[in-house]
């Protein structure tokens, strides 16, 4: 990716000390950006600034670059969207949406990034750079989506094969509780060997028992004949 760096050298004869100091500011901020001093060069960018002359525009522009070169793709690429308010040409529009496609690319944004590179040949259609950016960008971006599709699916997957997890230990459970119950019940119902010999004696001798008691019993005077047994 090409960073497109805009140096100011040319010198006015009749600028106010102001101005030469906030071109001197300039002219040393660019020093210190040759000289791979990048915050150095922002901190001497910010100065020039400060004094609000007619090199505001190269100061914000080379203040941008620096702060691409530091790392700081967010302020610049805030720094150079600031410049596109300016009334500019063309090209110099071309420049800052090249940059800002930069930034983007820097960040793994590509779609943003596709965006930037398609304005900046928008207003420059012959910026080949732009263009190598932007097929560049455009098979990243591909890249990007298949890979963010197939991590979509794996999720999907794995929450379903999750659910279907759920759902077969819930029948599980479902199947131990009902069996646990079925056994209870049957627990429940069953009488042991000993229990039901016990309850065959004692219905046996309740049975003889009462044949005792109604052998026992008189036969009254008269009782036999009535119901056509024979008195004896």
């Amino acid at each position: 990716m090409k960073l497109i760096f805009v140096f100011t050298i040319a010198i006015f004869a009749s600028v106010a000390v102001f101005g030469q100091n906030s071109l001197h500011n300039v002219v040393e901020g660019n020093k210190a950006y040759r000289n791979q001093e990048f915050d150095k060069a922002s901190g001497l960018y910010r100065k020039s600034l400060e004094q609000k002359t007619e090199f505001d525009f190269q100061a914000r522009y080379n203040l941008a670059n620096s702060l691409y070169r530091s790392g700081d793709f967010q302020g610049a690429r805030e720094t150079y969207a600031g410049l596109l308010n300016d009334s500019l040409d063309n090209r110099t529009k071309s420049r800052l949406y090249h940059n800002i496609g930069n930034t983007y690319m820097q960040e793994k944004n590509y779609e943003q990034s596709v965006i930037a590179y398609k304005n900046a040949l928008r207003y420059n259609p012959s910026d080949e750079d732009a263009r190598y950016n932007l097929s560049y960008a455009l098979q990243m971006l591909k890249k990007q989506q298949q890979q963010n599709q197939q991590n979509q699916d794996k999720n999907e997957n794995k929450n379903k094969n999750k659910d279907e997890n759920k759902d077969k230990d819930k029948n599980e459970n479902k199947d131990q509780q009902q069996d646990q119950q079925k056994n209870q019940e049957q627990k429940k119902n069953e009488i042991s060997s000993g229990q039901a010999d016990q309850m065959l004696k004692a219905l046996q001798n309740k049975e003889k028992q009462t044949q005792r008691e109604i052998h026992a019993q008189p036969v009254k005077e008269g009782q036999g004949a009535a119901n056509g047994y024979k008195d004896w």
